[in-house]
């Protein structure tokens, strides 16, 4: 026994057969219906027929040499009608020009200016018809946004796991710890640059603790019992950079993104232990993401630098 559930399936309009009902009514003839569907006129007949047996009612009648519709395939067009107007637009959706659409970014002052900015000024060349709001405070801040749905995406260095609730995240970077200076430096002659080449005399500048990877640098000098002469320390890597540049001391940072400017002023070098720090799209937890943000993310990772020290992550 067929249940009532496949009996309901099977008194449905099929999407074709409510497709020739409209040429129909549009043509009149089966034959011109056929060929604005592309289909035979047989085709059109068999389709009419299978409509008229599923809906039990008489669709069409002959006049003149034409088919002429009932007040009940005129009821079910007008049903249909949506249905028909959205295929039509999905199907010219390729085609159509997008609507203009803001895309919302946030993230901290120094991916800000050495990694977002260049590479959203390649993105809007491509996008013109996004418009871009950037949102640019401390780490914390770019979570809280983007939790909070006060932007579409964020952009960080991940040291530690995401540990908020509403934020999920897809890296895309990877890099290493580098010393910096400036050329000339007696380290620059390394090839690879350690606590103990550092030692406790040289004037050191460092990013404060409220970063992660601060306490892991700590911990490298610590474990060779070297205490650093730390001369500065500052909440942006961008500000220990200028210090470096100013020769006030030399540093260990992650040197991305800073490291894509062809800056001749400083030198890096790998550090040893490895520290090792993500960059990351951070994204509602729940919930797709706005297309526009899906096609900046999309294009990130299609177009990423190239840069020496670090690699991406698929």
């Amino acid at each position: 026994m067929p249940s009532e559930d496949s009996e309901s399936r099977s008194s449905r309009p099929s999407l074709r057969e409510l497709e020739v009902l409209h040429a129909l009514i549009a043509t009149g003839k089966t034959t011109a219906a056929g060929q604005r569907l592309g289909i035979s006129q047989p085709a059109v007949s068999r389709a009419v027929a299978a409509l008229e047996e599923r809906v039990g009612r008489v669709l069409f009648s002959r006049e003149g040499g034409r088919l002429v519709p009932t007040a009940d395939a005129l009821a079910l067009e007008a049903e249909a009608a949506p249905i028909l107007a959205g295929l039509a637009r999905l199907e010219n959706w390729p085609r159509a020009p997008r609507t203009q659409s803001v895309l919302r970014v946030s993230a901290a002052p120094t991916v800000a200016h050495y990694f977002l900015a260049p590479i959203l000024a390649r993105f809007v060349a491509v996008e013109p018809e996004t418009r871009v709001v950037v949102e640019i405070g401390r780490g914390g801040d770019v979570l809280a946004a983007v939790a909070a749905g006060d932007v579409d995406v964020g952009i960080g260095m991940l040291e530690t796991p995401v540990s908020h609730l509403g934020v999920r995240a897809e890296p895309f970077r990877r890099s290493k710890a580098a010393c910096i200076m400036w050329p000339g430096h007696r380290l620059a002659e390394l090839s690879v640059v350690r606590p103990a080449d550092i030692g406790s005399e040289e004037p050191f500048i460092v990013v404060t603790r409220r970063f992660a990877a601060r306490a892991l640098l700590d911990r490298a000098f610590a474990d060779v019992g070297i205490e650093p002469r730390i001369v500065a320390e500052a909440t942006t890597s961008t500000f220990v950079m200028e210090m470096v540049r100013c020769r006030a001391g030399i540093s260990v940072l992650n040197p991305f993104p800073m490291s894509l400017s062809d800056d001749a002023s400083v030198v890096y070098r790998p550090f040893l232990p490895e520290i090792t720090y993500e960059m990351a799209f951070l994204l509602p937890a729940t919930g797709a993401a706005p297309p526009a943000a899906r096609r900046f993310v999309d294009f990130v990772r299609a177009e990423q630098p190239d840069d020496p020290f670090t690699v991406a992550v698929r």
